[in-house]
């Protein structure tokens, strides 16, 4: 007996990456909110860093005076919360440079996953062979790039925060300069845009087939 195929419609795909698409903006919304202490006790940053040894949990109060920083253990992975006690302390160049890198990760999925959804709408509509689908599926191979640049620049700005904390007795180690994550983002990324442009030679010789008829 021949086994039946299983094909999921575009308008299924469309609608779940879609879903998709709203869950990732609200997940990120909560996230920076929580960062900003609007839907919690205070403003903090939090992040993991990985160290040479291992150390017990660990609570110190800031240089300033203005809060404290915890450290959990997790074996070489440590993850460090940083609470602060009011906005200014907050709000300094270092903090928000690392929240951006590590929200910028949250927003190039977000980013995918609509692009994604632009590009099964077309398809359920019968429009493949567009240039939009093709500047679609270049967005997508840029974001696909970036995205473990943006994770590696948050972890070496989170690393260089935590290095200055006082008090602290962890020995960090050191970021490899060409990060695993990012060699197979480039890969992927040439993947896709070599997808990309074979999409733009459907498009050129369904034009061509459309000015013939």
């Amino acid at each position: 007996m021949k086994a039946k195929e299983i094909i999921v419609s575009p308008k299924v795909l469309r609608y779940t990456f879609l879903a998709l698409t709203a869950g990732g903006c609200l997940m990120l919304f909560l996230n920076l909110s929580s960062y900003f202490g609007i839907t919690s006790d205070g403003p903090f940053i939090r992040g993991y860093v990985s160290t040479q040894g291992d150390y017990g949990p660990t609570v110190q109060p800031l240089s300033d005076g203005n809060g404290s920083y915890k450290i959990f253990n997790f074996g070489e992975r440590k993850l460090v919360l940083l609470d602060f006690s009011n906005l200014p302390s907050f709000m300094q160049f270092r903090h928000m440079f690392y929240i951006l890198c590590q929200k910028m990760v949250w927003f190039l999925a977000i980013i995918v996953m609509y692009q994604m959804y632009r590009i099964f709408r077309n398809l359920d509509r019968k429009v493949m062979f567009r240039d939009e689908n093709t500047r679609r599926i270049r967005l997508i191979a840029l974001a696909v790039l970036l995205y473990p640049i943006m994770g590696f620049l948050a972890e070496v700005q989170f690393k260089a925060i935590v290095s200055q904390l006082p008090g602290h007795t962890l020995q960090l180690s050191s970021i490899p300069i060409l990060d695993q994550e990012i060699v197979y983002g480039a890969i992927l990324s040439l993947v896709i845009f070599a997808l990309a442009d074979v999409f733009r030679s459907g498009t050129q010789l369904q034009q061509e087939q459309d000015l013939t008829i």
